[in-house]
């Protein structure tokens, strides 16, 4: 299964992608595991799923320490700002897979 963190400021707006990607990862039938958390979650060293996710999604309030992410995690993208604006999950999967497929990581 690959795994997709979703990180936002503080963890709200987050969960709330997380929630509507997952639905729709299911009903097209997508073998992604979406997981939200906050920025400093995700940088902090006790959060094995920043380090160990196939892909990190930044939400662009965030962009401004792309840099401590990326230490975390070399597979780590910005969200465009119609996606995470519109929390649109169906949106969110096309643009994780197409991140994923740049990694080779979707199986």
């Amino acid at each position: 299964m690959t795994t997709v963190l979703i990180v936002c400021g503080s963890g709200i707006t987050s969960q709330l992608l997380q929630e509507t990607a997952q639905r729709s990862a299911e009903a097209y039938r997508v073998d992604i595991t979406f997981e939200a958390t906050s920025f400093a979650a995700a940088t902090s060293d006790s959060l094995e799923s920043a380090e160990n996710a196939d892909l990190v999604l930044v939400a662009p309030q965030v962009g401004y320490d792309y840099a401590a992410l990326k230490a975390v995690n070399s597979r780590l993208e910005k969200i465009p700002d119609n996606i995470y604006a519109w929390v649109n999950g169906e949106s969110l999967i096309k643009f994780a897979m197409t991140e994923l497929d740049k990694n080779k990581v979707v199986g």
